[in-house]
């Protein structure tokens, strides 16, 4: 396996494990819908609502990723910043420890 295809599979490898913790948190907010409450009337007239109002104050997957994305989108203005031949691109990342 080339370092690239490593690469490949370790992005996809997080793409599947924000998928399963979109579906755990999904769980979770089922059955959070059936417990989770708040006061928010007086001692006289007493009134609960929910804490979360939608799904999205619970977990924004579209916010999780773009979190995967941001560290490609930063690379890809580094390189077109830099304005490196492929070869200095590569002997840079090479040079990279870690």
């Amino acid at each position: 396996m080339t370092l690239s295809e490593f690469h490949y599979k370790y992005y996809a490898q997080e793409y599947k494990e924000i998928d399963n913790e979109y579906e755990l948190h999904k769980m979770a907010f089922l059955i959070r819908n059936a417990k989770a409450t708040k006061n928010v009337g007086t001692e006289k007239s007493p009134k609960e609502e929910f804490v979360f109002k939608d799904f999205k104050d619970f977990f924004n997957y579209e916010k999780a990723l773009k979190l995967i994305d941001e560290p490609i989108e930063e690379k890809k203005e580094e390189v077109a910043k830099e304005k490196l031949s492929p070869a200095q691109i590569a002997a840079k990342h090479n040079s990279r420890k870690g």
